[in-house]
């Protein structure tokens, strides 16, 4: 080969090499991606949620009935754990006074939900897995308890579930819609049939309000100490209204609804106006499940930090010897000190700020929990800005160099999340201008 064609074929080659790389950068220049982190019930859903509703507002209306199913089951999962706290005090087997005879009637007469909740819990589940539901309130066979069972009572939803493939049902539908083609009327199409659990909802309604509005049912959750209405999922207080005929979720109800996502999650929000597709990850929050961040940290734009501030009482439901403050603590410890992550702006976000305000006007004190606050106020503000102080030194401590921005609020609360965004919209260059 002369000098002349290997001087070609290398300028050919080099050529191609640029295009690929030009086309990566343009692929790379088009998307900004966010890694979400926390531990498990620290809002991370919900805070994408918020996102979703405010900036893909024609496919999450899609979806809205697609939701019916995750709150009916929130609601039968409040009703089982009230009545494992009701069991436990009264022998609603063998009942032999008035409220034990009272109650028991009661459960027997809402197990008709058993039902209703196997049928939901299978359209969540995995078409591989083999489903079981297991719980003390449900009475019954019980089944095999297994590592999940011990960890949780809670919504699961597989990536490869009946549900999230409906979800994807409702995108796609949003996106070939006909322009005469009501959201409604799309989103009625793609309902998952779970046998009309609505009707045995409906059937139960008035024993399910019964059994809430009980005094004794009300002592023994005080005497547990579980506020079962600051849990996220929890809808009892709205169950005429949600087992009422031609129910359909509001935004709120969405929003205050309670999943947890098995894998890492990818959340896709086109911005038109730029170009830009806003890409979103959650990965899964529980200890074992932390394995699996560090892949995400490559190639981000920015990283969001969630911590349920509320939770300064609470153990780790995984690991009940860990405060759930203090692992939130650990958390920030180690992302800080992840060299990788030290060049993008980092989101600290201090969730779940109604519900601590709440707990310290009760008085539960912080100190109790957390030796280092000392004799300091019991109250919310001198609460957070001594929650700031040591967030803000451990990060210093670290050598991180990026901005970090820190937000006090409630990602429930559609108002204050929306300030926010215009906040970091402001704070976050190009990044914000998606949002």
């Amino acid at each position: 080969m002369n000098p002349l064609e290997s001087k070609r074929i290398s300028d050919t080659i080099d050529q191609a090499l640029k295009a690929e790389k030009a086309a990566r950068d343009g692929v790379r220049h088009k998307q900004r991606k966010i890694l979400v982190l926390g531990q498990s019930e620290s809002g991370k859903s919900t805070l994408i949620k918020q996102f979703r509703l405010l900036h893909s507002t024609e496919t999450f209306a899609a979806e809205r009935q697609s939701w019916k199913s995750i709150i009916y089951l929130n609601i039968i999962r409040s009703i089982w754990k009230v009545i494992e706290i009701v069991s436990a005090r009264f022998n609603l087997t063998s009942p032999t006074d008035d409220d034990s005879q009272n109650l028991a009637r009661l459960r027997l007469r809402l197990m008709p939900l058993q039902s209703v909740e196997l049928s939901i819990v299978r359209s969540l589940s995995s078409p591989r897995e083999v489903v079981r539901t297991r719980s003390k309130g449900r009475g019954g066979e019980k089944g095999s308890e297994s590592e999940m069972d011990k960890e949780y009572d809670d919504v699961l939803v597989h990536p490869d579930s009946i549900w999230q493939r409906l979800r994807q049902r409702c995108a796609h539908a949003t996106d070939m819609a006909k322009p005469n083609t009501s959201l409604a009327a799309q989103s009625e199409e793609v309902t998952v049939n779970t046998d009309d659990p609505s009707r045995t909802l409906q059937a139960c309604a008035a024993d399910i309000k019964q059994l809430w509005r009980c005094s004794v049912v009300r002592e023994c959750l005080k005497q547990a100490g579980l506020f079962i209405e600051d849990l996220s999922g929890f809808f009892l207080d709205d169950i005429e209204r949600i087992a009422s005929p031609g129910y359909v979720p509001t935004d709120d109800d969405i929003l205050r609804s309670r999943i947890k996502t098995i894998g890492p999650t990818e959340t896709i929000l086109p911005c038109e106006e730029l170009g830009i597709d806003w890409k979103i990850y959650d990965v899964g929050g529980v200890r074992r499940q932390r394995a699996k961040w560090a892949p995400f940290f490559d190639d981000m734009d920015s990283l969001v930090v969630m911590v349920p501030v509320s939770a300064f009482n609470q153990v780790l439901v995984e690991e009940p010897s860990v405060n759930r403050l203090q692992d939130s603590f650990e958390i920030w410890r180690e992302l800080c000190q992840t060299v990788v992550l030290h060049h993008i702006p980092v989101l600290l976000f201090f969730n779940k700020i109604d519900i601590l305000k709440k707990k310290l006007h009760t008085g539960i004190m912080l100190s109790k929990y957390l030796l280092s606050y000392g004799d300091r106020p019991n109250e919310l503000k001198s609460v957070l800005k001594f929650l700031k102080a040591r967030f803000v030194a451990l990060r210093k401590r670290s050598g991180a160099h990026s901005p970090c921005f820190i937000h006090c609020t409630s990602i429930v609360d559609r108002g204050t999340t929306q300030i926010i965004v215009a906040h970091v919209r402001d704070k976050v260059g190009g990044l914000g201008a998606c949002l």
